[in-house]
């Protein structure tokens, strides 16, 4: 099966490919080199771990590909590999500590990349005859759209990118050795008008528990603090928060318009930290990142943003599964609202599209009795549950099937919790299909303003 590929010089395929097309098979994917005259197959790279956005120069001589630990099919951050397209052969590019998320070729020589450094987004170009990277900008203060940010070379010199921030809509940018400059907005007269957004986001940092420094976005609203604060936990869990559009992000700008800040965590198991953070996430999903997100919401209400009785949670796929968690773990949240939890790795494992995966970042045995498969299960633990729950779902989910929300939400009930369950019939893995995300939205934001205590909220939003 061919996941992805592109043209290798005029008669051959540089293709991401398995042997299997089910959605498990991909975590093994390896490279290889189609030749479309012969109808034969040979290897070119068979990584550690997966790969993904394979790019060949014009005379198809050397194929550039991302190297990474990846949670989730082409959504790839990592390490720049360049293959040698007759030997094999490949070197790792030093890219300056951006993890790349997308390349392509100018000409045969000169390749553009553009990534994650930090909370930066970074677009850098590589001279394969010199051996040089060069960084031609990095900045928190936008973005690339997407799931990471990807780009396009400009024929002469630099990119362009569809180009966001939180209060700027997306827009066709040219990222050169001048740095970034607009060149047209796509945002609506609205979006775009002053004061459309009296919120700001800004870069955010504290320390887990064992001193690992942890960074994040937070969505600060206007006035003075503290402030109600919702924690949105990005999925993955190998994936990562960045200052993006706020017409991206569920229900945030009504939530910073009622005062109600929100705080995007990059723990441990996230990107553009390099290979070893990422990394750190497998064998340990519910572990260690669990007190990178509590930490976090500690250090927001030491510094005075945040009110300690006024928290929320929510997340989708494995953010779902982390807010679900969270509220097994630590009665402080008001309110959650897991999207497309996994509740039972168990039953995840045996009914999701994508078993290899649980195998694969909790490294334990689904058949055992005992272990991870257990113990990081927040259905196991729903009798300690005292926080509101609004569990939403799509019935057309393979990933997390929608089964997985409604074995946490009877358990809750069945422990005297209080939950209320949404399952859209027609929904796919995360609710994003219209019309319902619309109404998964509404029901998001009504369940927060009501359970957070807004006080410049005066109506019932009850789902």
């Amino acid at each position: 099966n061919i996941w992805e590929a592109c043209w290798l010089g005029a008669q051959k395929i540089a293709a991401v490919a398995s042997d299997s097309h089910s959605e498990a098979a991909w975590y093994d994917a390896r490279l290889v080199a189609i030749d479309c005259v012969a109808a034969t197959e040979s290897l070119l790279l068979q990584p550690t771990d997966q790969i993904g956005v394979p790019a060949a120069t014009p005379r198809g001589d050397r194929i550039a590909v991302i190297d990474a630990i990846c949670s989730d099919r082409m959504i790839v951050c990592g390490e720049l590999r360049i293959v040698d397209a007759r030997s094999g052969g490949s070197t790792v590019v030093d890219t300056q500590r951006v993890d790349v998320t997308h390349v392509v070729w100018r000409n045969d020589d000169v390749l553009v990349f553009s990534g994650m450094r930090g909370l930066d987004t970074a677009v850098g170009e590589f001279d394969v005859r010199t051996g040089q990277v060069q960084i031609l900008w990095s900045s928190f203060d936008r973005t690339g759209s997407g799931w990471y940010p990807s780009i396009a070379a400009h024929p002469r010199a630099g990119a362009l990118m569809i180009g966001e921030a939180w209060g700027v809509p997306p827009e066709l940018a040219i990222i050169d050795e001048r740095g970034y400059t607009p060149v047209v907005s796509f945002g609506t007269a609205a979006a775009s008008a002053p004061g459309f957004s009296p919120a700001r986001a800004e870069p955010f940092v504290w320390s887990g528990r064992d001193g690992l420094e942890i960074h994040g976005v937070l969505i600060r609203p206007a006035g003075p603090g503290p402030h109600p604060l919702v924690m949105d936990i990005h999925g993955g869990p190998v994936w990562a928060c960045r200052n993006r559009w706020e017409g991206r992000l569920r229900g945030a700008k009504v939530l910073a318009d009622h005062g109600i800040a929100s705080l995007y965590p990059n723990p441990r198991g996230s990107t553009g930290r390099g290979r070893t953070f990422a990394g750190m996430i497998k064998g340990d999903m519910g572990g260690e990142d669990t007190f990178d997100y509590l930490c976090g919401i500690d250090a927001a209400v030491a510094r005075g943003i945040a009110d300690a009785a006024r928290l929320g949670v929510t997340g989708i796929s494995y953010g779902g599964y982390m807010s679900a968690w969270l509220v097994t773990q630590d009665a402080r949240f008001a309110a959650a609202a897991p999207i497309s939890p996994v509740t039972d790795w168990y039953s995840q494992h045996r009914t999701s599209q994508i078993p290899y995966f649980d195998r694969l970042f909790l490294d334990d045995r689904p058949n055992a009795g005992d272990g991870l498969y257990r113990s990081r299960s927040p259905a196991f633990f729903a009798d300690n549950v005292r926080t509101p729950i609004l569990v939403l779902a799509g019935g057309a989910d393979q990933n997390t099937p929608p089964t997985q929300a409604l074995e946490f939400h009877r358990m809750v009930l069945e422990g005297g919790g209080r939950s209320v369950l949404v399952t859209y019939p027609n929904a796919g893995h995360g609710i994003r299909t219209f019309p319902e995300v619309i109404d998964a939205t509404a029901r998001y934001v009504g369940w927060m303003l009501e359970h957070l205590g807004e006080a410049r909220w005066q109506g019932d939003m009850t789902p």
